[in-house]
């Protein structure tokens, strides 16, 4: 699971396949410090850029917890950027 933000208009965010499904979905982006990078409460877009608070993140290995709000445990997982 990994995206190139790199302006070339592709993979240039993180698509998650059928999120629309689930419109009360959270999400949540940590750095392998446990800091939050991204996160949204509900509505994703499938646009995360590869960025936190405005500044581009360096190339590495994240972490997400994807609650879609089901009733369901969280989907967790790993997602790299390539820059």
């Amino acid at each position: 699971n990994a995206f190139t933000p790199n302006g070339d208009k592709v993979h240039d965010t993180w698509e998650i396949n059928n999120i629309e499904l689930f419109p009360e979905a959270s999400i949540k982006v940590y750095d392998r410090w446990g800091r939050l990078v991204f996160h949204v409460d509900s509505g994703y877009q499938n646009d995360w850029d590869g960025t936190s608070n405005g500044r581009e993140l360096p190339m590495d290995t994240y972490y997400f917890v994807i609650d879609l709000n089901t009733g369901d445990d969280p989907l967790t997982g790993t997602v790299t950027i390539v820059r």
